[in-house]
């Protein structure tokens, strides 16, 4: 039995935009179950083709409703600000993707977190820790090396009332994908939970690609950031070109050194979710981000979506009308 408003800790709110199997969907909605069973009221935003399918699952565990056009963003992808807001009841909202697996005591602390805060960000991991997981996991801990709010987190929680004070959600519409961040531009409070470890199943490799320019995309809204991928690779070229190559091995060196020891930095204090390893992807985080910051502006100039995963996101809203009235 689903408890009422009042009885329940916060609203959780998630975005299926990927299309799973139906084994890798029944264990989705079996975590989904172990939310609600902990006082969360749980909202599954729907934006596949397969929503009738997933319906049969979803039901069972919390809301499962489509992705509406008043959810989306003005790049025409699911915005989960949106969605949360429209659709969660709570006054204390946590999101999540698809990939995150909270449980009952990381619900628990992002719901105390919030009494006192405005934005509550804690930081995700990998597990397990595939290739390409493990590049992720070099980013995030180079980026813990730099500063405590983690970049591009997989879940978050915030007060309705702190969003309700912004400028509004047309002044947070970037068009990127790092939500805390957009609600600390306009002026949220935002507490960064480095000391609390929220577990990610990685992404299948074809999902993990096509968020390498997104990512990248997203942050040409960071112009230093930008220009100093920007300049990596043609400062080697240049080295190579009048310096040779020990000018350019020197160069390498101080990059791989300098991000291994950034990483190692940001793993203190989290030994516990990243395995040493997962350090030494580091220089080829930024080998791969010095190469997507060119493709995506590429992708940017030849005019096409650069951050859309989904293209069939653009056949707008199909069937609106029958699926809204299915989620009520």
């Amino acid at each position: 039995m689903r408890s009422s408003t009042s009885d329940r800790r916060c609203s959780y709110v998630v975005v299926h935009e990927d299309a799973a199997s139906p084994d890798a969907l029944r264990s989705f909605a079996a975590h989904l179950s172990t939310l609600s069973v902990a006082g969360c009221e749980v909202i599954v935003v729907d934006d596949t083709p397969s929503f009738d399918r997933n319906r049969r699952l979803f039901r069972w565990v919390g809301r499962h409703v489509a992705a509406l056009p008043r959810h989306r963003s003005l790049r025409g992808t699911v915005d989960p600000l949106r969605a949360a807001l429209d659709l969660g009841s709570c006054e204390k909202i946590v999101v999540g993707n698809a990939r995150v697996r909270h449980d009952a005591a990381t619900i628990a602390a992002i719901c105390s977190l919030l009494d006192v805060h405005e934005v509550v960000e804690p930081q995700d991991y990998y597990d397990p820790l595939p290739w390409w997981g493990g590049i992720d996991a070099g980013r995030m801990l180079v980026h813990r090396g730099i500063e405590p709010l983690p970049d591009h987190g997989a879940t978050f929680g915030f007060r309705r009332a702190a969003v309700r004070g912004l400028r509004g959600l047309d002044a947070l519409d970037d068009g990127g994908d790092d939500h805390v961040r957009r609600l600390q531009s306009q002026g949220a409070v935002v507490h960064s939970a480095g000391d609390l470890f929220v577990r990610c199943e990685p992404p299948a490799i074809g999902s993990w690609l096509r968020e390498r320019t997104r990512h990248a995309a997203d942050d040409f809204a960071l112009p230093l950031k930008t220009a100093f991928f920007f300049a990596l690779l043609p400062v080697a070229a240049l080295l190579v070109a009048f310096g040779g190559a020990p000018f350019a091995g020197g160069y390498a060196g101080a990059l791989v050194i300098g991000s291994l020891a950034l990483a190692v930095r940001g793993r203190a204090g989290a030994t516990s979710v990243f395995p040493f390893r997962a350090a030494l992807f580091a220089p080829l985080w930024m080998l791969e981000r010095s190469i997507s910051v060119y493709w995506a502006l590429l992708r940017k100039l030849a005019g096409r979506n650069a951050v859309s995963a989904h293209p069939e996101r653009e056949r707008g809203a199909w069937a609106e009308g029958h699926r809204e009235a299915g989620s009520r």
